[in-house]
């Protein structure tokens, strides 16, 4: 049975994860906003240059041109840089050891993320080159990332670019999925012909770099919101339980208590009832 002083240091444990989850929660409920804020903006814009990106596939890929089509696949496996988010980052490398289970030849690997760092080295596997971005991605980490996807290519190291990243659908819900990051073959879509200026070439040569780069971002911004939407739904999870925790303690002690000056009470009622008597 747990005395009261038990109990009292029990409370400040609670109240000491109650004060660190509620300052955490209000942190990554910035973090998730001006997430949340960019993503939406610069969402618009992703989509325009996937609608480019669709309609002259070809032409924008000249940027990477395959040179060795037998040279392995490359994969870029997003996740986040800290824990405290749930199963965020378990679902990712999970979804990416299966993956690999099913390469009949080893890929090149690209991590990004300081926990999917940890995952490959926990399980010895080679990655050629690690990221860890800020909580808030840069578009210029998008812009490093790209060059050496490029230098890879150029050099006939890989022959595609696959990402396994965490698609956002809200903030509940985020879903690991493993896409071809840019697709090397002839574009099959109809399209009307836009007016180009100065004149068509002139267009894709000086927009084919920032369009690749863009649909790049949007997989990093993605993956970036949903790490910070599920440590925000941790956070807020961890802070209700202890507030909840703390709540049931209190009330344990005060019935205690009251338990303990009932009894005192009772005890000095009869020893002043035997001194009567005497």
């Amino acid at each position: 049975m747990p005395t009261i002083q038990n109990l009292k240091k029990k409370l400040q444990v609670i109240l000491s994860t109650r004060k660190l989850t509620q300052a955490m929660k209000t942190a990554s409920t910035v973090k998730y906003s001006k997430l949340s804020a960019l993503y939406a903006n610069y969402e618009k814009y992703a989509e325009q240059c996937n609608v480019m990106y669709r309609n002259y596939r070809k032409e924008f890929n000249s940027v990477l041109s395959v040179k060795n089509p037998d040279a392995p696949v490359l994969y870029i496996v997003l996740t986040s840089n800290k824990g405290m988010c749930g199963s965020f980052n378990t679902e990712i490398t999970t979804f990416f050891e299966n993956i690999l289970r099913e390469q009949k030849n080893a890929p090149v690997i690209i991590c990004c993320g300081k926990k999917g760092k940890d995952y490959f080295e926990s399980k010895k596997i080679f990655c050629i080159k690690s990221y860890a971005f800020s909580d808030i991605p840069a578009y210029s980490d998008a812009c490093g990332l790209f060059e050496d996807i490029r230098e890879l290519m150029e050099n006939g190291e890989i022959s595609s670019v696959r990402i396994v990243y965490s698609q956002y659908r809200n903030m509940m819900k985020q879903s690991p999925v493993c896409d071809d990051l840019f697709t090397f073959e002839e574009e099959t879509e109809e399209c009307e012909e836009p007016l180009f200026v100065p004149d068509r070439q002139t267009v894709i040569s000086r927009t084919a770099e920032k369009i690749l780069i863009s649909i790049l971002y949007k997989k990093i911004l993605e993956t970036a919101l949903g790490s910070q939407a599920a440590t925000l739904t941790t956070m807020r999870s961890a802070y209700d339980t202890a507030c909840e925790y703390s709540s049931q303690l209190e009330t344990e002690i005060n019935r205690k208590r009251q338990s303990q000056v009932t009894a005192d009470v009772l005890e000095v009622s009869a020893d002043y009832s035997k001194k009567g008597e005497v």
